[in-house]
């Protein structure tokens, strides 16, 4: 064993010689002489974890030799309550010697007493069947048990490398050894992690009957009464809810469901489940409700949803406060009967998705239902409320201007004279780009209207990035950029009349940028790479546009694969440089550029309409680019 190996086994070890309670002293039936003894024991292991933990290891050893033949003698007659007692000093004893071990000290092995006229199985002994009616079932009793308590963790999971999802992998136990010993309940790790409460975690608790269950099973000697020890406990145990909470898949509605989960389900989760279970990183009960995906995975309890049975499903028991524990949401009052009746009648439904992915944030779901049943007049007014508090954001006691005109919303500290002019710059621009990328004339050019932050410095727009997209910092060579995600749709630039760039340009690039990106599934590079194409065509004099020409053959040779800027591998500024030389290669070919647009319209899959239009998938396209770009 290597040192790093002791050192890792020694801060295991410890966990138990040094942490936890002792119970069975107080649970057992015990004569007064026998408790005072036991207490007694309690105490001196104590000390000894107390030794230990000091360094004095010699001091340690002694005490740890006479609590053992102490509980030795008092364990030979095997009295039943007495043994049950001693089990936890016992065990604490074990793992004294293997700490001590380490040290190299060598102990007296341990004669660890057993119940009389009841010999403990070896756990290797096969399986023996266990007719009907007689005693507790496996598979009856045990099985779902485990299924409903354990099976996130130990049954579609392995944590703590140790696994149950079968009979067998329950008694190989885990890599700390053996969890169950036939005949001896008390001495069986299992039921001592259930008895110190540090099993099963999360909101469902083994209750004392099943507790009594299990424990009279592995007394009766943890016998098996199916077939095939390998066969999963969710097969073995059928028409469970646990076996089908296990079952669980994402469904996509139908259209016909009167619940909608992206607008009758979705924002509630979000509202009222967030830092729980909802956006954080440390879900309780490790339920995490981030993505619909991860909401169906369940947590330590096992998944919260069983499709078409909102009774069986722990989400509704604990919305309700009758699946054990708080009620949720915790600290918070309960939900109103006709929202819990909504989450009833969702599941009841089947559970299903209408979402575009179920590995989506949850809260863009709702926010992505809500933008889409909203009017023009309503998402711009939600988009001038998300102005308003970005702008607080960005730029803390600055007060701003606004000027609002048929696409856009203009804010910013520029005054409102210039916004006035921008606005008019804007809405010429707009129907150039419209025009430019097959835009419907007699619509609005982004539903909802696009924002658009202008900044009388840089150090300002440099703050924006900082503060409100949580950037570390906004590349030098950027007087603007865009972003795009349905709720929002903005543009933010430094204002600025001076001959270094044109506003024509500078706009037209983030107008584009938008509307490209609003078509549906498209990655930021080719939404970027259509909004400098858009911004060259708009000002062909414009100094920053004819940097992004100039440095293209050095970027171009700094690429180490033609794909680099599709998977974004290049600085900033490089990146977007090699996007816009490769739009501008796809648009050469204006049939096929307009079919690819057309069909992200229609909301079909970028990358599968990449490759039906162009025969090959982006990166393979690329290649082809590189051969002739930058020369």
């Amino acid at each position: 064993m290597t040192r790093g190996q002791q050192l890792f086994l020694r801060a295991l070890l410890i966990v138990t010689f040094l942490v936890g309670g002792f119970t069975s002293v107080l649970q057992a039936e015990l004569s007064e002489e026998n408790r005072r003894a036991i207490s007694r024991l309690y105490i001196n292991i104590k000390h000894a974890g107390t030794l230990y933990n000091q360094e004095k290891f010699d001091e340690c050893a002694e005490v740890v030799k006479k609590v053992q033949g102490t509980a030795e003698e008092l364990g030979a007659k095997g009295d039943p309550d007495v043994v049950e007692a001693l089990g936890q000093v016992f065990r604490r004893v074990r793992n004294a010697h293997a700490l001590l071990e380490l040290e190299g000290f060598n102990l007296p092995k341990i004669k660890e007493p057993k119940i009389a006229d009841k010999p403990m199985p070896s756990p290797d002994t096969p399986p023996t069947a266990s007719p009907a009616g007689d005693g507790v079932s496996f598979s009856k009793h045990v099985a779902p048990m485990l299924l409903a308590k354990c099976g996130k963790c130990h049954v579609n999971d392995s944590k703590g490398k140790f696994s149950l999802a079968t009979y067998a992998a329950l008694m190989r136990g885990s890599e700390g050894g053996v969890v169950i010993f036939k005949g001896d309940a008390p001495g069986s790790r299992i039921v001592e992690v259930i008895e110190e409460g540090d099993m099963p975690r999360g909101g469902l608790k083994i209750s004392a009957d099943e507790f009594k269950t299990l424990k009279t099973w592995i007394n009766e000697g943890a016998k098996f009464d199916g077939k095939d020890t390998s066969t999963t406990l969710a097969r073995l145990a059928p028409g469970t809810a646990a076996e089908e909470a296990m079952k669980v898949g994402v469904t996509k509605s139908t259209g016909k469901e009167t619940i909608s989960f992206a607008r009758d389900i979705a924002p509630v989760l979000v509202a009222q489940c967030s830092g729980c279970h909802v956006n954080t990183t440390r879900p309780r009960g490790d339920l995490n409700m981030t993505t619909f995906a991860q909401l169906l995975e369940g947590g330590e309890s096992g998944a919260p949803v069983v499709p078409g049975k909102p009774a069986a499903s722990l989400l509704i028991k604990k919305l309700k406060g009758t699946g054990g524990g708080e009620q949720m949401p915790v600290g918070k009052d309960p939900l109103p009967t006709d929202v819990i009746a909504k989450f009833e009648k969702w599941i009841a439904e089947g559970a299903t998705f209408d979402g575009n992915s179920p590995n989506n944030k949850t809260e863009d779901v709702a926010n992505l239902a809500k933008a889409e049943a909203a009017t023009h007049e309503e998402l711009s007014a939600d988009r001038k409320e998300i102005a308003a508090k970005n702008w607080r954001l960005g730029m803390p006691g600055i007060d701003s201007d606004t000027e609002m005109t048929k696409n856009f919303l203009l804010i910013g500290n520029v005054g409102t004279k210039t916004l006035e002019q921008h606005g008019k710059t804007a809405e010429t621009v707009a129907p150039k780009v419209g025009l430019m990328f097959g835009a419907k004339s007699d619509e609005p050019l982004v539903k909802g209207r696009i924002t658009m932050f202008f900044f009388q410095q840089r150090y300002d727009y440099s703050e924006f990035g900082k503060m409100v997209e949580k950037r570390s910092s906004t590349p030098r060579e950027w007087k603007g950029h865009w972003n795009f995600t349905i709720v929002d749709a903005y543009g933010a630039m430094i204002a600025s009349f001076e001959p270094d760039y044109s506003m024509d340009a500078l706009l037209g690039q983030q107008i584009a940028g938008v509307y490209v990106a609003s078509l549906g599934s498209s990655p930021r590079w080719f939404s970027e790479g259509a909004a400098r194409v858009a911004a060259v065509r708009l000002a062909k004099d414009d100094p920053r546009t004819a940097k992004w020409k100039e440095a293209l053959p050095e970027v171009v040779r700094g690429m180490s694969d033609a794909a680099d800027f599709i998977n974004n591998k290049l600085a900033p500024e490089s990146n977007d440089i090699a996007s816009y030389s490769f739009v501008e290669f796809l648009m050469k070919d204006r049939k096929r550029f307009d079919k690819l647009l057309n069909a992200l319209r229609a909301g079909k899959d970028f990358d599968k309409s990449f490759s039906s239009v162009y025969g090959g998938s982006a990166e393979q396209i690329a290649s082809r680019w590189r051969q002739g770009a930058g020369r």
